[in-house]
């Protein structure tokens, strides 16, 4: 039996049973969605924060929060829900590091690691933007959502989500990475 806050979940091989204040759900309906949809979510946090630890972790406490909620969830758009609850803690540790980057004297200097993607042009052309572009970027693009869906993600309006493609397409341009094959509305 392995603790995570305030629920127990037990294993046999597998997390098969999830008690929360001695409630029983089955779990089949989430391993599903869990094995069909974490991959991508991973590959989403990553390209919204170049950071694979921040992303892997993201993505693990968005599931982790659906897990505890799935009851409710399963009937309504799990999927929306996990993306938003994902963008949302990679945004707070991203506010988070920021805040630890002013407070901290800079006692030494910390090189860059090593990329995990092969187009490090990519990802070099993703960190020059800023962070909403680059969400509206990763949504579009590689989460292959409507802009509408990326709306909703992002918690803006869709002329919002334009306008930040928008920019991101000009700024992207000019740092030579070509335009993607796909117009956006």
């Amino acid at each position: 039996m392995h603790a995570f806050g305030g629920f127990r979940a037990r294993a046999g091989g597998l997390v098969t049973v999830l008690e929360v204040s001695g409630v029983e759900y089955g779990q089949m309906e989430f391993d599903a969605f869990y094995r069909e949809h974490r991959d991508g979510l991973v590959r989403l946090c990553y390209l919204t924060t170049l950071d694979v630890e921040v992303a892997a972790d993201a993505t693990q406490e968005a599931m982790l929060r659906a897990f505890t909620r799935w009851s409710t969830l399963e009937e309504q758009m799990p999927l929306a829900w996990v993306r938003k609850v994902a963008l949302n803690l990679c945004r707070s540790r991203w506010r988070r590091a920021q805040r630890e980057l002013r407070l901290l004297p800079r006692l030494y200097t910390v090189s860059a690691p090593e990329q995990p993607l092969r187009h490090v042009d990519l990802v070099k052309a993703l960190q020059s933007l800023p962070q909403r572009q680059r969400e509206a970027v990763a949504l579009r693009y590689w989460g292959d959502l409507s802009v509408e869906q990326c709306a909703a993600a992002m918690g803006v309006s869709a002329g919002a989500v334009n306008q930040h493609l928008n920019r991101a397409r000009s700024a992207l341009r000019k740092g030579g990475v070509p335009e993607p094959e796909e117009e956006m509305a």
